[in-house]
């Protein structure tokens, strides 16, 4: 792994004017500072990801379950994990999750069902128009897809949702942006909490119908990220860098940063808590990081 944007450059040399360590560049991979700063820029900016409800990163999102699309022949090639597959009839898609084999694909992000006999294409998929005017047939919406060199089927099939092997009647796919999970908005009534769902890899098991969540977001560019974020995270960066960098005043530096980092972990608290209008309560989420 390497650093991949100069953003990230710029903040790990913020935390080395922090504890007065040489600035490192994106193109000189080969220093002491450049080297270390990599060893723990993505596994610290990772758990600060996931200790905290930070309003900048929270996100919600509706999820799709996992279903199985068998075919009853293969396409003309195999599709591939990441395809997007369009249904001519009705323009309905999805995403390939898996490859079980030719003729058989988990897949997600299903905006409906495919039908019997009609084509199914991975390639692009166009909605046709006259002087600006969707054109239909019957009743139908018509489409244009490039058939020179998609791989597409046109056969009968089945579309089931994927059963989880025992207890959970569906399972459903997490964001790939997914950091942790916050709630779960969908209710039966059932008030023993693991009897809801389960969360499980980057799966969610439940007998829910449909999903809907709010969870913690991953931001790869620190450019995006909230400035209090930063802060945060530059002293955490910095804890694990004094050690490695810094000669004999890094115990000294160490407690310099840590009561920094304490400051730094409280204000974003209070601000969190006031964005979260939770003002005058105490909420166990919002009122201190995970370790």
């Amino acid at each position: 792994m390497a650093f991949a944007l100069q953003s990230e450059i710029d903040v790990v040399n913020q935390t080395m004017d922090r504890i007065s360590a040489a600035q490192i560049t994106l193109a000189d991979t080969t220093t002491v500072g450049h080297k270390t700063a990599l060893r723990h820029f993505y596994q610290t900016r990772d758990s600060l990801f996931r200790s905290f409800e930070w309003p900048s990163l929270t996100t919600r999102a509706e999820l799709y379950k996992i279903f199985t699309l068998t075919l009853s022949s293969a396409p003309t090639s195999a599709w591939a994990v990441g395809d997007t597959i369009t249904g001519i009839n009705n323009g309905y898609t999805a995403e390939i999750l898996t490859v079980t084999s030719d003729t058989e694909y988990e897949i997600i992000r299903a905006t409906g069902t495919f039908e019997d006999g009609e084509t199914i294409t991975n390639g692009t998929v166009s909605t046709v128009y006259w002087n600006g005017i969707e054109l239909t047939y019957e009743g139908e919406t018509v489409y244009w897809w490039d058939d020179s060199d998609a791989e597409q089927c046109v056969c009968n099939l089945t579309q089931t949702a994927l059963t989880p092997t025992y207890k959970w009647t569906y399972q459903y796919y997490l964001p790939s942006d997914f950091v942790r999970l916050i709630d779960v908005y969908e209710d039966d009534g059932t008030d023993l909490a693991d009897e809801r769902w389960t969360l499980e890899g980057n799966r969610i098991l439940t007998n829910y119908d449909t999903l809907n969540i709010k969870y913690i977001k991953s931001m790869a560019d620190p450019d995006d990220w909230d400035s209090l974020f930063t802060e945060v995270f530059i002293l955490r960066l910095a804890l694990k860098l004094i050690p490695p960098l810094v000669g004999t005043k890094s115990a000294q530096l160490a407690a310099e940063v840590k009561e920094e980092l304490k400051v730094a972990e409280a204000k974003a608290r209070v601000i969190a808590a006031q964005e979260n209008n939770t003002s005058g309560r105490y909420d166990l989420s919002l009122a201190r990081y995970g370790s």
